[in-house]
């Protein structure tokens, strides 16, 4: 894969991701009902929300290199995500050190959940697959 088509690949994916937490934002404002003075972003912010998209989809691509082996990849992905949770959703608010270190640590147990339920899952499909692919002899007379 060429270096041009993993940018395109990353900025699409991206954009998906821009949209998508774009939307969620915007859901919550509506379930949340506040004033539209008190919630309106500056520009400043919803750039925040793009660099995230970008960080986001640059983390995922980690998954696509073969060469790395599956606790690395889920190591590097896992960095990449801490450091965009902190540098584009916590460090904005400005909180004090306590409410940074709460942030990181309720950050990763949700990561290990998100991960065991992602790995329960992928395996009981992976067996499934397995279950369901016709035999094949692999020894002919």
């Amino acid at each position: 894969m060429t270096l041009s088509a993993i940018i395109k690949k990353t900025l699409l994916k991206a954009c998906v991701y821009f949209s998508v937490i774009t939307a969620l934002y915007a859901l919550l404002v509506m379930i949340t009902n506040v004033d539209d003075e008190l919630v309106l972003l500056d520009a400043g912010r919803v750039l925040l929300f793009f660099v995230a998209s970008i960080l986001f989809a640059i983390g995922n691509s980690f998954f696509a290199f073969n060469k790395l082996n599956a606790p690395l990849k889920v190591f590097l992905h896992y960095l990449v995500y801490l450091f965009t949770f902190c540098a584009c959703f916590m460090l904005p608010i400005s909180p004090e050190s306590s409410t940074m270190i709460v942030g990181i640590v309720l950050f990763t147990v949700i990561y290990a959940i998100s991960l065991a339920v992602i790995l329960v899952v992928r395996s009981r499909y992976k067996v499934r697959a397995e279950k369901q692919q016709e035999y094949k002899s692999q020894f002919k007379k």
